[in-house]
């Protein structure tokens, strides 16, 4: 446990959550807001393609590679290189059935479905997740890039109630394993830690409407990062 804890082992106080996501940028609690809404009603191709259009300019995932050029203007994607449409031919199948399942067990929140299905079932979102995570990574690898942070920003639009984006620095310095399975498990087991200590719900410390735990979680994973660099 290493994002919600300070070095000392204790807790992060619930007001400097607060802070931390309030300061991070409009541009980026607003793009993510869109993508939460976008598929509450669950995933199809033309969710996915809008979300991940929506999500890669905000990332800066888009001025070289093969997501370049992607964009979402006027209600329409825009996909130069048609890598949006090959992500969905390879995990197509498999985000429609995850989807499925979490909207049958997403109960009265989806806020927290991450926490509030039975370990069983969040064992087996963790493996699916990590399945289309390696397809995704094979089909975003480039010349420079393994395609980690293309692969789990692609799932992040698609399933933002259960998925961690997780960019270059993330991976070396902050989780050190390219395990998305143990990604999520550890995330979710972390959030608990962290809610049973601080007598705190996690989504209580975005202090706008529309959240995801994942959301509230990568950001403090962002700034773990920063004081790992600093």
């Amino acid at each position: 446990m290493h994002i919600l804890f300070n070095k000392k082992g204790y807790p992060i106080k619930p007001k400097k959550i607060r802070k931390a996501v309030s300061e991070f940028g409009y541009g980026y609690n607003e793009t993510v807001r869109k993508v939460i809404v976008n598929s509450s009603n669950g995933v199809n191709r033309h969710i996915f393609r809008k979300n991940v259009a929506i999500l890669r300019p905000n990332f800066k995932m888009t001025r070289q590679g093969p997501f370049k050029g992607i964009q979402y203007v006027d209600g329409k994607v825009i996909d130069p290189n048609k890598q949006i449409t090959a992500c969905w031919r390879e995990i197509g199948e498999k985000t429609i059935e995850l989807s499925h399942f979490l909207k049958e067990n997403d109960g009265e929140s989806r806020t927290r479905i991450l926490l509030e299905m039975v370990p069983s079932d969040r064992e087996e979102v963790a493996s699916a997740l990590w399945e289309m995570f390696k397809k995704l990574v094979s089909l975003c690898m480039e010349k420079n890039t393994l395609g980690l942070v293309a692969a789990s920003k692609v799932l992040f639009a698609a399933f933002p109630e259960v998925a961690q984006a997780i960019d270059n620095a993330e991976w070396r310095t902050v989780f050190k394993t390219i395990d998305y399975r143990d990604i999520i498990l550890d995330m979710a087991s972390e959030i608990a830690e962290w809610e049973r200590r601080s007598e705190t719900r996690l989504e209580s410390c975005d202090p706008h409407a529309i959240t995801t735990l994942p959301s509230v979680y990568n950001v403090m994973a962002m700034k773990a990062r920063e004081m790992v660099l600093s």
